[in-house]
């Protein structure tokens, strides 16, 4: 895979350099993560479910931190300190979890915002760790950043593809596994989907189906493993539901044919749950 030299990649790249030694991956989701995987599969001619649609622009760096990260202070007060360090700002209204800075584009001037979230801890030990109110997680001995509760995320280290970012392939960011995203845009779709200004969500929905069709047949199968391990989870079973009423409205050239060969993806991966 080549070097990553768009905006939000350098960005990430700089970032990942502070963060990588600490020995835990930087983990990036949303859009971006989803852009990065889809640069993989193409310039490694992996094959594929189906045909990939051409992806989405993207303005934000969603970054995951894995429950390791988020329940050690050192580690959380490094991020903190790294984010001062290259001039990230806290975001008024969302403080300590979302964070800005202005980069100069020629004559332009851009916003580059990075959102950071977390699964809670499930350990018992690690949750006596942290502080968490109902949107916000931070260690209890580090002040000025949290990341956003985000129970759906708790599969988010599994299964990672590590990819360069630059040239020697030294600096590394985690992408998640097809299955986790799935768990991630579900919610992202049904927190959205009645939201007029929010496009009702239609681009979630369309990543959604992105996400199955740039499953080679080897994430296909590692989908069932993750499914069949957590059948019974409640964020699984919640993910189960329907959500892809605006489904032919996405803005695609998507068939009927491709459509109802997405849902019968989906319901397999996440299949009616029998009490």
């Amino acid at each position: 895979m080549d070097a990553i030299t768009d905006i939000l990649g350098q960005e990430l790249q700089r970032l990942a350099e502070i963060l990588n030694p600490l020995g835990v991956p930087v983990i990036i989701g949303g859009g971006y993560g989803l852009l990065l995987r889809q640069r993989y599969i193409e310039n490694g001619g992996h094959r594929t479910i189906r045909t990939v649609p051409l992806a989405r622009s993207t303005q934000d760096l969603d970054l995951f931190l894995m429950v390791e990260f988020v329940t050690d202070s050192e580690m959380m007060t490094t991020l903190r300190d790294g984010l001062q360090e290259l001039g990230y700002k806290p975001i008024e209204g969302v403080k300590f979890y979302q964070f800005s800075r202005d980069v100069a584009m020629g004559s332009r001037t851009r916003s580059i915002k990075i959102d950071l979230l977390a699964p809670p801890p499930r350990d018992p030990d690690l949750q006596v760790r942290v502080k968490m109110k109902s949107r916000r997680i931070r260690p209890k001995e580090t002040k000025g950043i949290h990341a956003h509760v985000t129970p759906e995320a708790f599969t988010v280290g599994e299964g990672l593809l590590h990819l360069p970012l630059d040239k020697k392939g030294n600096i590394k960011v985690g992408v998640p596994h097809p299955f986790s995203f799935l768990l991630l845009k579900l919610f992202a779709y049904r927190d959205r989907r009645n939201d007029e200004k929010k496009e009702f969500g239609r681009y979630h929905a369309f990543d959604l189906y992105r996400i199955v069709a740039m499953m080679t047949e080897e994430d296909f199968a590692e989908s069932e493993d993750f499914r069949d391990r957590y059948i019974d989870d409640p964020i699984v079973v919640e993910g189960a539901i329907a959500i892809l009423e605006h489904v032919a409205t996405m803005g695609s050239d998507l068939t009927r044919d491709d459509v109802a060969a997405f849902l019968d993806d989906l319901r397999t991966f996440f299949p009616p749950h029998e009490d």
